[in-house]
């Protein structure tokens, strides 16, 4: 059969990516194919960890695109077991065109497997990843407000249930498999062994990386690190990376921090809106749960957006960054 998995952004996708890369053997053992095709730029080898390009393919007319029929010759050969697509990129696109020219070439059902994240925490990820980034935001307080006024006005942002009927009106036949992105209620408490459970794997048989997931960067440090880009400050995109791995390494506490793009009281707002909008859609895949995700206390130790030591925590954010820089530099 054929998993599809799309994400959403945030819930450990690159992390579980980077694992079914670097793991074929065991996968092997446990009757799964990471697909290659998609991966490999064509030479019939894994390259990339992701099927991000066949995303990026689809946007562009199938430009360069993975040939379809070495995706079904793959899918003949080890479809007996569990096949796997992964890209994030997948997550809220139209993907009647993958269907059109790849998975209905296969003769099997396709389950559409995706994580779905605390609502206020994927606002607050996605703005800190526009953010380090170096993408125009409009600072944060437009970003929260553009967000809260999108959720107010559009009764299908955020409503999965609706999100759910048009993939499978574009895959016709799919299964929707979504799981909630909780450490706590997932398998192993992590997204490798939760993701492979659904195929069977035990998750005492999966062995993680040594690797710690990433500390959540704090806001400021975030915005600290967007303004070394490549138009201001000559940093292109593989520099900048480099310098928030370094950054990441540091360790310093000053710079990693939850929960401090929006108020209290705009979580509250974005999560009660959001829950009540997908109490359909919980009452058919969750219906043992009251609601999608607990309610959560403010964190005391989390200061507010724009306290007074925001600018000091800002600068000190920068002079860290520019230190790194002259380490790296030599």
């Amino acid at each position: 059969m054929l998993w599809l998995h799309i994400g959403m952004p945030k819930t450990g996708t690159t992390a579980l990516q980077g694992y079914l890369h670097g793991n074929a053997g065991f996968l092997q053992d446990q009757g799964i194919r990471y697909m290659v095709s998609g991966r490999d730029r064509g030479t019939g080898k894994a390259r990339l960890i992701c099927h991000n390009t066949m995303a990026v393919s689809m946007s562009r007319g199938w430009r360069d695109a993975p040939d379809p029929d070495a995706f079904a010759e793959e899918y003949t050969a080890h479809g007996s077991g569990h096949c796997v697509l992964s890209s994030e990129m997948f997550f809220g696109r139209d993907l009647a065109p993958m269907q059109d020219r790849y998975l209905a070439r296969i003769d099997a059902p396709v389950r559409i497997i995706l994580y779905i994240r605390r609502f206020d925490d994927f606002i607050e990820a996605d703005y800190k990843q526009r953010a380090k980034n170096g993408m125009q935001t409009g600072g944060v307080d437009a970003f929260v407000a553009a967000r809260l006024s999108l959720i107010e006005s559009d009764p299908d942002y955020m409503n999965l249930g609706t999100m759910f009927d048009r993939l499978r009106e574009q895959v016709p036949g799919a299964q929707i498999h979504p799981r909630l992105y909780l450490r706590d209620e997932m398998v192993g408490q992590n997204v490798i062994p939760d993701f492979l459970s659904v195929m069977g794997v035990a998750p005492g048989d999966v062995t993680l990386p040594k690797v710690a997931a990433n500390q959540s960067l704090s806001r400021l440090a975030s915005e600290a690190l967007g303004l070394f880009d490549e138009r201001g400050a000559g940093f292109d995109k593989k520099a900048r990376r480099r310098l928030g791995r370094a950054l990441q390494q540091s360790n310093d506490p000053r710079l990693f921090a939850r929960g401090d793009v929006l108020t209290p009281a705009e979580r509250e707002a974005v999560n009660e809106t959001l829950e009540t909008r997908n109490a359909a859609m919980r009452k058919a895949f969750f219906p043992d749960r009251d609601r999608l995700f607990p309610k959560r206390d403010a964190d005391p130790d989390t200061p507010t957006r724009g306290h007074p030591g925001e600018v000091m925590e800002f600068q000190y954010a920068v002079r860290k960054l520019h230190k790194l820089v002259k380490q790296q530099q030599g």
